[in-house]
């Protein structure tokens, strides 16, 4: 037991001492070695309904690819149709408005004779204040009826967004991965489908505590698929700070490109990491400066 403990005691000198003289642990060529991984989509999305109803139809099947914006389902809404009809009617209805102009002009027309009258003596400084306050009814009532037509117009927009809200509309670009719920059924808090986002995909890999700090944000990788098996260029886009005590390992995730959908999510792979790989200048220029962070 004191036998291994020399040995140990000894290595650790010997590499301390390496290290004092050389200022740094050579980064190991990670080229030629390469580490089990698994492809998954960048996001899995369960797409709910924001308000209750039945599901009147759904506008995609499963595996169908999608884009951010479509049509996934609609419900039911009939009442909210009628709604904003009727609310439109009302936004466009101007009788009332013209009605009150009417007026107003009417009671200036009386207002000039009435003054005109008053200067000639032919009639009293009464009648000339109420063709003035006849005047500033007028156009209270037209205020009041321009006013009324604008909450028209506004409730007309708060229709149009409760309908609109009846539209199941897809958060993401992807793939549908799974139907929930079928027309006719009732909605509440239950999902309708399963999405997910298959650009980027999202590659995890579990790398052994001795990589720590040769491995950094913004290297790349060749990424092996099981299936097909053709090379990919990954990007590191995070490196935990967390080790796991137990496996002494941490985890790594990487991003692939695939706009085309053509490699397929929730597959195993495997990764081998260039030494010479890109990395974004300004994390260098920072992680030079933490030789123990990622």
């Amino acid at each position: 037991m004191n036998a291994i403990s020399n040995t140990v005691a000894k290595a650790s000198l010997a590499l301390a001492m390496t290290i004092a003289a050389n200022g740094a642990v050579a980064t190991p060529d990670l080229s030629q070695e390469r580490f089990d991984c698994l492809i998954e989509p960048l996001r899995v999305i369960n797409v709910g309904s924001p308000v209750q109803g039945v599901i009147q139809s759904l506008a995609v099947d499963r595996s169908e690819t999608i884009d951010a914006g479509q049509v996934l389902a609609q419900i039911e809404s009939g009442v909210e149709e009628a709604s904003l009809a009727q609310a439109n009617m009302r936004a466009r209805m101007d009788g009332e408005i013209k009605s009150r102009e009417a007026d107003l002009e009417l009671a200036l027309q009386s207002k000039a004779r009435i003054d005109e009258l008053v200067e000639k003596k032919m009639a009293s400084s009464q009648q000339r204040d109420e063709a003035h306050a006849k005047v500033k009814v007028a156009r209270m009532a037209l205020q009041q009826a321009k006013e009324r037509q604008t909450l028209a117009e506004y409730e007309s927009r708060w229709a149009a967004k409760v309908l609109e809200r009846r539209t199941i509309r897809s958060p993401i670009a992807g793939v549908v991965v799974e139907l929930q719920a079928n027309p006719g059924e009732f909605v509440y808090e239950n999902p309708i489908m399963q999405v997910a986002q298959l650009d980027p995909l999202r590659i995890e890999v579990i790398l052994p505590i001795e990589l720590y700090g040769a491995i950094r944000r913004g290297m790349v990788a060749e990424v092996f698929p099981e299936i097909g098996g053709q090379a990919e260029t990954a990007s590191i886009t995070v490196v935990d700070r967390l080790m796991d005590p137990g496996s002494s390992t941490f985890g790594v995730r990487l991003e692939l490109p695939n706009s085309s959908f053509a490699i397929p999510g929730g597959q195993r792979c495997e990764i081998a990491f260039r030494t010479d790989g890109a990395m974004d200048d300004g994390l260098a220029l920072n992680q030079s400066t933490r030789p123990n962070g990622p």
